[in-house]
């Protein structure tokens, strides 16, 4: 009994292991809205509506990710460079000109699918 405990316990490991060394190349949905107000971002760079930036609570400045719409199968790269979204339930905040390539101006916010692409070597020393 014990020896089918102890099978039962690295049996699950693995599939563990396994699933989340797949979701790192699959991605992860997140909720995201846009903006398009600001004269300097949180990394001390001056703001660019048009551009192809987001706001990121948690992930370092330079961080660079793959967003996808599944609602529009649209997809742009973005880079992070500034704090945010402050507003509950959201994930990230995108530049206009991102959100507009996406296709999620008329709605204000979409769920998508976000692939971390690269971080910088700040970042990696947080993780």
């Amino acid at each position: 009994m014990k020896f089918l405990s102890v099978a039962i316990v690295a049996v699950s490991c693995v599939f563990y292991s396994s699933n989340s060394y797949a979701n790192s190349y699959d991605g992860y949905f997140v909720k995201a809205s846009y903006y398009s107000s600001g004269s300097r971002t949180a990394s001390g760079e001056r703001f660019d509506q048009d551009g192809f930036t987001a706001a990121s609570r948690t992930l370092a400045f330079g961080t660079r990710l793959h967003v996808t719409n599944p609602a529009t199968g649209r997809s742009v790269i973005v880079r992070i460079n500034d704090r945010g979204p402050f507003v509950r339930g959201r994930d990230l905040d995108l530049a206009k000109g991102a959100a507009d390539a996406l296709g999620m101006i008329a709605k204000g916010t979409a769920t998508l699918r976000v692939v971390q692409l690269s971080r910088t070597a700040a970042s990696a020393a947080n993780f």
